[in-house]
């Protein structure tokens, strides 16, 4: 004989272990960082004012391999009496949580700055902002297909 407490327990109990679980969107496994990457904004403001880097010529784009090498090229365009400066951005890169760092040869901001992976839609970004002796660099470089 079966008791009429018995069902509504089994319900009760049923809903308890039932209401820890729950239907997420988010991705289970972290975004894909590797891949191409080139700047779109990328801005520098120090004694002088700010300078857009991309519309006076300068450039950056960042190759990200899964084995964590990462390849590309910066140059920075002429500006007031600094020549033009390139450099290779050939090294490796390291992601701990949200942060990517580089390690590279060439002496550049790119190795020394924190880049934060930010998703925009079904674009990754990686996003840095930091002074260095007395110049504000802000750069957002975004994730693309080179065959696009």
């Amino acid at each position: 004989m079966r008791s009429a407490l018995s069902i509504p327990l089994f319900v009760a109990v049923l809903g308890a272990f039932t209401s820890g679980c729950h239907n997420s969107t988010a991705p289970s496994v972290p975004p894909p960082v590797a891949g191409n990457y080139r700047a779109d904004q990328f801005i520098t403001t120090g004694g002088s004012g700010s300078t857009d880097q991309l519309a006076a010529g300068s450039s950056l784009y960042l190759y990200l391999l899964d084995n964590g090498v990462v390849s590309g090229q910066l140059n920075i365009a002429t500006s007031g009496g600094n020549p033009a400066f390139s450099a290779s951005m050939t090294g490796t890169w390291t992601r701990s949580g949200d942060t990517i760092t580089f390690s590279q040869v060439a002496d550049t901001f790119v190795r020394n700055m924190p880049f934060a992976l930010v998703q925009e839609g079904d674009t990754w970004h990686l996003v840095g902002d930091q002074a260095f002796s007395g110049t504000r660099i802000q750069i957002r470089l975004s994730q693309f297909n080179p065959t696009q």
